[in-house]
């Protein structure tokens, strides 16, 4: 058997992926079981095959979380085979971000057919914040970005190929499994894979657009079969779909998680529509700069210099290819991201991040190409300089005056323009540079790590992390801590509410998801989210509950939450109708 080599290509990205692997997995569970309202649908996932396919918040099927279900399903087996608590949730996150450092080294090293760039994007993208954040946490982007990433390298594939109907068809269908995981937002892509396909690929045009046209129906098919099937199945025997006023997928997708991003209004509560100003203010909050915008002058400068100088290269159209399609994605994503009216959290820029780190790996290696012209090295140089001086702007704007790393970003982007002005063909420069880059950033990445992070609305940087009381620690099985700024789940309470529960549905019903799965973590048995996650959803209605109360399938009710239309009606309800018990300073009401 002849001795196992590794290339030159393939030790760097194994030392790159174990790199990523020691990052998102560092001190992981930190954060506890982090957004408590899907790790619910995850517990409920792994007691009910059901619940796993619709992504019900509970095991009881009330109603699903507001997001098709394929991001809860890769923590849901693993939690099947090892239980729930913060490793079987957060686990799976982290092996998608190093799965994505792999997808992105590899549509870098296709385009530069070298090592050290692909490498050096894979390093971007795994220090940046927001990257750092979310591959640690259980909300759909992490899955996201990664199908996202998967699609682009399909693509690029594609452009390179001389059979690209199999790539197309594979690139179309991560797009349509990214429907499934945050719906629209998968779409955003779709007109950089599109163009960058159509311009530079080496078919006839009119074959293109079959080709495309191929692949759009594979996104079709991979993300309809289940739209198909949840909105085909009666809706009497499966579980209300969160989020949507008239209990319907397609309805969810083109509403609540569609159009009213965009403009505003809230598609879940028509009484509350209206339009709201515009998020291009948001694009320059302070969470925003410690989260993504560290290497936006180094992409967009690199990025233009990579374009002219590639028609000097022989692969002239392979590059251009990828520099259309990462300027694209970061040109549609970002502008949506900046028309948006409605619900926008600064997390969702992470699927910017590879885009931005895949400019400046390909710009840097045709910058080490042609670095014997001074045009080159002052472009280089103007790159670097205002890379370096966006960090030190940002430590000094978030508050943080860390005055020794802002001196030290500063003598390193000295030493790196200096001998880039005096021509030296000299390693110490780009290692100067590399390091001016990622200090700040890096050292974001820690503070990222070492602090909590729980709720729906997760930040990255220096001081984002979850106050102290808000920590969800994973004790004795069961949670103690606030979620989403609720009580702590007493003890003493879960005893009070797990009296006789066997016998119920539902243990108890509380009002909003928020509330909900605090609780139904802690007593491991289904618990009612009424209104869904934010009270709007009409489920139950004052009828629907008083009828679950007289069958005996609802056992306690929890005032105080998220209240709407029917949480308040029926809150009324059961206050006019029975009689509070107090438990460690919880009012509970026996209904069932």
């Amino acid at each position: 058997m002849p001795p196992l080599r590794l290339s030159r290509d393939r030790l760097p990205l194994l030392a790159l992926l174990a790199a990523s692997a020691a990052l998102f997995t560092w001190q992981l569970s930190n954060s506890g079981l982090a957004n408590a309202y899907y790790s619910a649908a995850v517990q409920a996932g792994a007691q009910s095959w059901k619940a796993m396919f619709f992504g019900s918040l509970d095991a009881s099927n009330a109603l699903t979380v507001d997001k098709p279900p394929l991001s809860l399903w890769p923590m849901i087996l693993m939690t099947k085979l090892f239980g729930l608590s913060p490793w079987s949730v957060l686990l799976p996150q982290a092996l998608e971000g190093v799965m994505a450092v792999a997808l992105l080294y590899g549509c870098v090293h296709r385009t530069t057919r070298r090592a050290w760039p692909a490498v050096l994007a894979g390093v971007l993208f795994a220090l940046t914040p927001v990257t750092v954040l979310m591959f640690r946490y259980n909300n759909p982007d992490a899955l996201l970005t990664t199908l996202l990433l998967f699609s682009a390298y399909s693509t690029l594939r594609a452009c390179e190929s001389r059979r690209p109907t199999a790539w197309l068809v594979l690139a179309g269908s991560m797009i349509g499994l990214g429907f499934l995981t945050k719906m629209l937002a998968a779409l955003l892509v779709l007109p950089a894979l599109a163009l960058s396909y159509l311009i530079f690929a080496q078919a006839p045009l009119m074959k293109r657009f079959a080709q495309v046209l191929a692949g759009a129906l594979a996104t079709l098919f991979a993300g309809g079969w289940w739209v198909a099937v949840v909105e085909l199945w009666p809706a009497s025997s499966r579980p209300w779909i969160g989020g949507s006023p008239v209990n319907s997928v397609l309805q969810l997708a083109l509403g609540y998680n569609g159009v009213a991003r965009i403009t505003g209004s809230n598609q879940s509560n028509p009484e509350n529509s209206g339009l709201r100003a515009t998020n291009i203010a948001r694009i320059g909050r302070t969470n925003l700069l410690t989260e993504v915008t560290w290497f936006v002058p180094a992409a967009l400068i690199l990025a233009g210099l990579a374009w002219y100088l590639s028609q000097y290269h022989p692969a002239r159209r392979n590059i251009r290819a990828a520099l259309l399609l990462w300027f694209i994605w970061i040109g549609v994503t970002a502008t949506t991201f900046a028309a948006m009216a409605g619900i926008f959290h600064s997390y969702y820029t992470v699927v910017l991040a590879p885009a931005f780190a895949a400019l400046v790996g390909i710009g840097a290696w045709l910058v080490a190409e042609y670095q014997w012209l001074k045009a080159v090295r002052y472009t280089g140089g103007l790159a670097l300089a205002l890379t370096s001086a966006l960090a030190v702007s940002i430590l000094l704007l978030t508050g943080r005056h860390d005055w020794a790393v802002a001196a030290l970003v500063c003598t390193l982007g000295i030493v790196a323009l200096v001998i880039l002005h005096l021509g030296q063909r000299n390693p110490v420069a780009a290692y100067a540079a590399i390091a001016a880059v990622l200090v700040a950033p890096a050292l974001s990445c820690l503070a990222t790590i070492s602090a909590p992070h729980t709720g729906a609305n997760p930040m990255a940087g220096a001081g984002r992390g979850a106050r102290t009381s808000q920590i969800e620690v994973w004790t004795n099985g069961f949670l103690q801590g606030e979620t989403g700024g609720y009580r702590p789940v007493s003890s003493t309470v879960l005893e009070r509410l797990r009296v006789a529960d066997q016998h119920y549905r539902w243990s108890a019903g509380a009002l909003g998801a928020r509330s909900a799965s605090a609780y139904q973590l802690s007593l491991g048995r289904p618990v009612l989210a009424i209104g869904g996650y934010k009270g709007d959803d009409p489920v139950p209605t004052l009828d629907e509950f008083i009828q679950l109360t007289e069958s005996h399938q609802l056992h306690w009710f929890i005032p105080g939450g998220t209240l709407g239309a029917s949480g308040r009606q029926i809150q009324d309800w059961v206050i006019s109708n029975f009689t509070p018990i107090a438990v460690d300073g919880v009012r509970l009401y026996e209904v069932g």
